[in-house]
């Protein structure tokens, strides 16, 4: 590999790359280390340790080095607590104090703990480009392989202690007569960690008690398999194994007569190695959240979470444009909007579209060079883009999804201009702001949100803004293909208000709502222009003039707040919260990624069909449920399913004196028509439109059926005059 242009290598990575081989010399080989214990989901401020190595690998590679990028998993580590956001977590506190690879995936996915954690990291490192050497410790160690080196460490233990000493004030110094002992084992008959020493031979053999089954044992370091180093040894004794020339550290590491300190001496004094050249990383926070993420309390955003909102590109760019020993939070509201237009000015830049504002030409030149390698390090493949990406601004982006309807390939047509080989990095770009305008913006960023009117209703104004959409619909809308800007359809809008002597405000917020059924929504020239011009033509025709004093009566009804809707009674509270609508399987698929998914493909009466994941493989085949009208949870917040996007969910009863399998009983409605909205006896739908619902927020609504019939607090479901039934679970709970 050919050496670049020092000018080029402008990049704090750059600089750290520059610094290992100063200090390290000249070598074939330059070994880089990462690594961590997969105790639980391994988080985006773990991914900060993982991408810090990768970008140093490549600005060495970019200097024309041979490097070998290490990833350990320390999964020989002992289970210490469980996770809040594990499955079944009273079967894995059986398992405390467990080495982590003896411990059951609860999931039931892989063949233990630790694999899990392992496997979600390993499969999404390639998504960002990243593709480490993966080494397991509980292998190498199970395996025997360390045993020079923890003979050597027990040879030498007071040496260790002295290290260890080094840097403690005297309160905290071991004393010449306290025995330390730097391996440790697992129990051979029960184990766990809780082990002590109780004699060693001065060459292979250890002999231990445990302290939990009182089982006593003499084992060799080169045939058992139960022993490890205690971390502090461990670190040094794999920096001399792997020949590590660089390895960062979190700044509680780091800090001074901190653990690297003391790793640095004993790697020096035991095992004669160089301690490889480190540098401190800060830690990423959630914006909102105190604190560092930890994976041990359960409230982490992994790597794939923040995937799910930023392309790899743009998740790349976030570490690499932020100095790697400076704090800082990724957020998922409405600042993601800021970060993709500032990559998106990179961008610009990178490719000349663009030139910074400073008019010193020094500096000018200077930025546009750190740019540019900032943009080129952020690339999931090595190097500056063969072809120039497709850009489109990621707020225009969630205007035309939702445009759509999320429909990715419609969106591309109505571009029009975007080249086949710029088509995959343009859908990764569509997918995170489909998925940040339904999951994040309805609570950061409402404004955002809007979906095109198809539900075949009119649209109710007063007389004279009702004539003035359809003077729209008459003179603008036949015209709208050729204006040449967004401007040029803003002017036209303008007019007809003019020329009926109306407020312009009150004419866009009419369109407005006859459009989205909201008073404000994106820029209206651009809007109107990408609608599907059949589409927009039904909506401008759909509005009907009425009196304003019944209008004003309409808006002048108390809207509830979300606080008073909560102390309402239960069925009144159904009726504002949910909205459930009978719908039509019109097909039956297999989940891809899970055995006991179905995707089903609904007719809700819409334009529209609609997806849904349902787990309700074991109960029925396929062709039980074809065709067959169910009740959809219609407002159940969207969700993933292992990579499938729901947008809902059946409703289905079950037996809660049943507690030692899954019962479920599908509640099909074939006694209504596809679109009929149900609600409690006695109450009629809400006229304004209602919020998603959570599922958690739903399941405490207390849905159940008594004696046949689907109901809540005494009221059963349905619509004129006819109910919900079951056949089966004629008095249990609705899911």
């Amino acid at each position: 590999m050919s050496e670049r242009n020092i000018s080029e290598l402008c990049h704090w990575a750059d600089q750290q790359a520059e610094r290992i081989i100063k200090q390290k010399g000249e070598l074939d080989l330059y070994t880089c280390a990462s690594g961590i214990t997969p105790s639980g989901t391994v988080h985006i401020g773990n991914f900060r340790e993982i991408i810090t190595v990768d970008l140093i690998v490549r600005a060495l590679r970019d200097r024309g080095k041979n490097v070998r990028f290490i990833y350990s998993w320390d999964d020989y580590d002992v289970f210490r607590k469980v996770p809040g956001n594990m499955p079944k977590p009273e079967v894995l506190e059986k398992y405390l104090r467990y080495p982590i690879t003896m411990v059951p995936d609860t999931f039931e996915r892989d063949e233990n703990y630790a694999r899990h954690h392992e496997k979600d990291i390993e499969t999404q490192l390639p998504r960002v480009g990243i593709h480490p050497e993966f080494l397991y410790q509980a292998s190498r160690y199970r395996a025997n392989r360390y045993a020079e080196g923890m003979k050597t460490a027990m040879q030498h233990r007071d040496v260790i202690k002295e290290c260890l000493n080094t840097y403690r004030d005297d309160e905290h110094k071991m004393k010449p007569e306290d025995v330390y002992w730097p391996v440790a084992a697992f129990c051979c008959n029960c184990n766990k960690d809780t082990t002590e020493i109780l004699d060693y031979d001065g060459e292979y053999g250890i002999t231990y008690k445990c302290t939990s089954c009182g089982h006593v044992e003499k084992g060799d370091l080169r045939t058992s398999k139960e022993f490890k180093l205690g971390w502090r040894v461990d670190w040094p004794m794999r920096w001399n194994e792997e020949k590590v020339v660089f390895e960062p550290g979190g700044k509680d590491h780091i800090s001074p007569g901190g653990s690297y300190d003391t790793a640095k001496l004993v790697s020096k004094r035991l095992y004669n190695w160089d301690a490889p050249v480190t540098m401190k990383y800060d830690f990423v926070k959630l914006k909102g959240v105190p604190g560092k993420m930890s994976s041990s309390k359960g409230k982490v955003i992994s790597l794939v979470d923040a995937l799910e909102v930023y392309q790899p590109e743009v998740l790349r760019y976030i570490f690499a444009q932020n100095k790697v020993d400076h704090e800082f939070s990724i957020s998922f509201d409405l600042d993601v909007v800021t970060v993709y237009e500032a990559y998106d000015r990179t961008e610009r830049i990178a490719w000349g579209k663009e030139l910074p504002k400073e008019k010193d030409e020094k500096k000018r030149e200077s930025i546009i060079n750190h740019e540019k390698r900032i943009y080129e390090l952020s690339q999931v493949e090595p190097g500056f883009p063969k072809v120039e990406p497709y850009q489109i601004g990621f707020r225009l982006l969630t205007t035309l999804l939702q445009t759509y309807s999320g429909d990715i390939d419609a969106v591309i047509k109505s571009l029009g201009d975007v080249k086949p080989e710029q088509e995959e990095v343009l859908r990764r770009r569509c997918v995170c702001a489909w998925y940040w305008i339904n999951e994040s913006a309805p609570d950061c960023a409402p404004d955002f949100c809007f979906k095109i009117r198809n539900d075949g209703t009119t649209a109710k104004l007063p007389h004279a803004l009702a004539d003035a959409v359809k003077k729209v619909h008459d003179e603008v809308l036949p015209k709208i293909s050729s204006f040449q800007t967004d401007r040029d359809c803003q002017e036209a809008i303008y007019a007809v208000a003019t020329s009926l002597g109306i407020d312009a405000k009150q004419l866009f917020t009419a369109l407005y709502e006859v459009i989205i059924g909201k008073d404000q929504g994106p820029r209206l020239g651009s809007f109107m222009r990408i609608i599907e011009a059949g589409k927009l033509e039904r909506l401008l025709a759909s509005v009907e003039g009425v009196d304003e004093s019944k209008l004003q009566k309409k808006t002048t009804e108390k809207k509830l707040t979300p606080e008073q809707i909560d102390k309402l009674p239960p069925a009144e509270r159904f009726s504002r919260r949910v909205i459930l609508k009978v719908s039509k399987i019109e097909k039956v698929e297999q989940h891809p990624g899970g055995a006991f998914l179905y995707i089903l493909t609904l007719n809700t009466g819409d334009s529209e069909p609609r997806q849904i994941v349902s787990s309700i493989v074991p109960f029925y085949k396929a062709e039980e449920l074809l065709g067959k009208n169910i009740v959809l949870v219609y407002n159940l917040k969207p969700a993933n399913f292992r990579g499938v996007r729901s947008n809902g969910m059946l409703l289905a009863a079950s037996d809660p004196a049943v507690t030692d399998k899954e019962t479920c009983e599908v509640i099909f409605a074939p006694q209504f028509e596809v679109g009929t909205i149900l609600e409690p006896e006695g109450f009629s739908a809400p006229e304004e439109e209602l919020c998603f619902v959570k599922a958690d927020k739903f399941a405490e609504m207390g849905l159940h059926t008594k004696s046949g019939f689907v109901e809540i607090d005494g009221k059963k479901i349905g619509a004129n005059g006819k109910f919900l039934t079951v056949e089966v679970y004629k008095d249990g709970k609705v899911k």
